[in-house]
């Protein structure tokens, strides 16, 4: 497991809705409370998010729905460590390839072990997920243990159409608010639930506590962050080094189509005032990726130009000529905003979450962009003020 300092520190806590749906956050900010937010993203262009994000620290809870637990007791006289041998002595209770599985230790105590796995992809996914939106992860740890635990009685929480249950102290299930009574249902006997949100009628004896938040209750659980996924491949020392060839392309890229995100909303916006106030984000995001620039006129403009270097510099040009594409297509494009951004490298695709202001600009977006990508249309909600969803572009090969 990961070393973990226990004393408490400033931190952006994020959890990751499973999907592509908007984030929480919240900064914990020890003995400076008048500092503290919280939030959703993305938000309006008002959020500081994007400024505490680069700024802060980051412990992320990611989908307990995502992730199975596993008690594991070693064989007598076993010496090798257990996630060594933790792929063969749980490969007939996974539910994916042994091979394409993360195992991460939870907890040790002699020959038992404690362990949760999740699909590799997901972690590649959280991970990208993190790199485009500048977080700087302390800690990958399934939500559901960032819930207290005092047994016997359980704990829970809801989050959106979720709740989260916390049964064990090395686990916990999650459930969709429809699945819950079928799943209480299975219990053999009634279980005693401490909820930090309004009970549901539901089986079991519910037990009201004083209302919070699941980012509230990881705040008050820190030492949580030692229960984390970035172990084996996926450790913090090991990623440092291969990710930094990437990061100034990266972030270059994605400030490039933030921007151009804001730049392509102005064309439907009524107001002067607004626009002014989109104009005023994107150069402050400017600011933020270019400090040293004193003087910047046209954000996008000169964001393109910096784009232009890297393509011309970096060792992995390939992807910042995507990008520079996807920039091209985007600025093509009225009303299409780029809201999230990720590059899912083991799939080589580049992954957007968007807004289109009706199905014609969506349509024509996708036209403009099949000459260089294959468009696969993920889920899509439509919106009184249009359409949102999730698009993957996979580079054409002929």
């Amino acid at each position: 497991m990961n070393k973990f300092n226990a004393s408490p520190q400033a931190m952006l806590i994020v959890r990751f809705a499973p999907g592509l749906a908007p984030l929480h956050w919240q900064l914990f900010a020890p003995g400076e409370p008048h500092h503290e937010a919280s939030g959703r993203w993305p938000a309006d262009d008002a959020s500081p998010f994007p400024a505490l994000a680069a700024h802060y620290p980051a412990w992320v809870l990611i989908p307990a729905s995502d992730c199975a637990f596993h008690s594991l007791t070693l064989p007598a006289g076993l010496r090798k460590p257990p996630l060594q041998v933790a792929p063969f002595l749980l490969e007939e209770q996974l539910a994916d390839d042994v091979e394409a599985t993360h195992f991460a230790l939870l907890h040790r105590q002699q020959a038992q072990c404690e362990i949760v796995a999740v699909q590799r992809q997901k972690m590649r996914d959280w991970l990208a997920r993190c790199e485009s939106l500048s977080l700087r992860p302390l800690a990958l740890t399934p939500d559901v243990l960032a819930l207290p635990w005092h047994p016997p009685a359980w704990s829970a929480v809801q989050v959106d159409e979720q709740w989260l249950i916390r049964h064990q102290q090395w686990g916990g299930m999650a459930a969709e608010n429809v699945w819950l009574t079928e799943l209480l249902q299975s219990e053999a006997e009634e279980p005693v639930i401490d909820s930090y949100s309004p009970p549901p009628a539901a089986p079991g004896v519910w037990r009201a506590q004083p209302a919070q938040t699941l980012l509230t209750l990881a705040a008050r659980h820190p030492a949580a962050q030692k229960l984390s996924l970035l172990q084996g491949e996926f450790a913090v020392r090991r990623r440092r080094t291969a990710q930094a060839t990437w990061r100034s392309a990266q972030y270059a890229a994605l400030a490039l189509a933030l921007l151009v995100g804001t730049n392509s909303v102005l064309d439907h916006l009524d107001l002067a005032r607004q626009a002014e106030a989109a104009q005023q984000a994107s150069r402050a995001f400017y600011h933020r990726w270019f400090p040293t620039e004193k003087k910047v006129i046209n954000p996008r403009l000169q964001m393109q130009k910096h784009l232009q270097t890297l393509a011309r510099q970096a060792q992995h040009a390939p992807l910042v000529d995507r990008l520079s594409a996807l920039q091209n297509i985007l600025s093509d494009t009225p009303g299409i905003r780029l809201r999230t951004l990720s590059w899912d490298a083991a799939g080589n695709r580049l992954q957007l979450d968007i807004a289109a202001v009706s199905s014609r600009a969506l349509e024509q977006f996708t036209q403009r962009a099949q000459p260089r990508f294959r468009v696969r249309p993920g889920d899509m909600t439509t919106k009184p003020d249009g359409i949102e969803g999730q698009l993957t572009l996979e580079e054409n090969n002929g």
